[in-house]
């Protein structure tokens, strides 16, 4: 008698079953405003480790395409991006992002980052390479950042004084003109410094700063209930002489995985960053 055919492999069965049940393996997101413009995002945990990311926005300026691999390993972290790739054009255009972050000690990180950017074929390729060292201990965090290529230098230090009060400052030193088609003048300098303080109620928090250019900015996120927030802000600009009032109202109906994406990206920093 023969045997019955066999559709499916059970190995197969088994893995695809271990993914598909793997608690937050896939987060899908997707918006669209009443001018039609579509945003969307789509992460793919393939491991505990490793995690794929695919963004797409269409509005009447202009498509966006970026797609992402982040591993993140015992004492490393490693990214891969691309924003609209292409090989259409008979070659590659488009923006290509590289970093990698090594912890040295367990207070201590250094990283490199690469950008690698072509718009059209008609322009020559750009590359940009930046180096960064972050030390963290319980209770405060220095970070720096240089990137050669364009004169950029950036200094941060972070400081919880206590439970409920943090600060911080960042420093942002720019040589402009550096380089073949720098002005005739020579290199100039351009300094910027922020200074900023978050401190947080009990169902409320507060965050101010201010800048050597005059410019002060407050923000007040209030809980009004569980699923609502309220967030007022404010910034006075007085070297422009121009202010801005913001009031913003968020209903957070969304399960557990939306929300541990959305809170991953807000604590999402560059090296050089305020954490806050």
């Amino acid at each position: 008698m023969a045997t019955p055919l066999q559709l499916s492999n059970p190995a197969q069965e088994q893995a695809v079953a271990d993914i598909l049940s793997r608690p937050r393996a896939v987060f899908m997101q997707g918006n669209i405003d009443n001018e039609l413009a579509f945003s969307g995002r789509f992460n793919w945990r393939w491991t505990s480790a490793f995690v794929s990311k695919a963004a797409v926005q269409l509005t009447s300026q202009g498509n966006m395409v970026s797609l992402e691999n982040d591993y993140t390993g015992a004492d490393f972290s490693a990214s891969l991006k691309a924003v609209n790739p292409s090989i259409l054009d008979g070659g590659v255009t488009g923006m290509l992002m590289a970093s990698y972050l090594q912890s040295v000690t367990s207070r201590l990180a250094l990283g490199i980052d690469a950008f690698w950017t072509r718009p059209a074929m008609a322009y020559p390729p750009e590359l940009n390479v930046s180096y960064a060292a972050r030390y963290r201990t319980e209770d405060w965090m220095a970070c720096g950042q240089i990137i050669p290529d364009r004169g950029v230098l950036e200094a941060s230090y972070w400081r919880k004084l206590t439970d409920k009060v943090e600060t911080g400052i960042n420093c942002n030193l720019a040589f402009a003109g550096i380089g073949p088609g720098g002005p005739m003048a020579g290199p100039q300098k351009e300094g910027n410094v922020t200074i900023g303080a978050k401190y947080d109620f009990r169902q409320s928090s507060f965050r101010a700063q201010i800048d050597n250019q005059g410019k002060v900015a407050c923000l007040l996120e209030k809980m009004i209930a569980p699923p609502i927030r309220v967030t007022f802000s404010g910034e006075i600009d007085h070297k422009q002489n121009a202010a801005k009032l913001g009031l913003a109202v968020a209903i957070e109906a969304a399960d557990e995985a939306v929300m541990e994406q959305q809170e991953q990206q807000g604590a999402a920093m560059s090296a050089g960053a305020i954490p806050f």
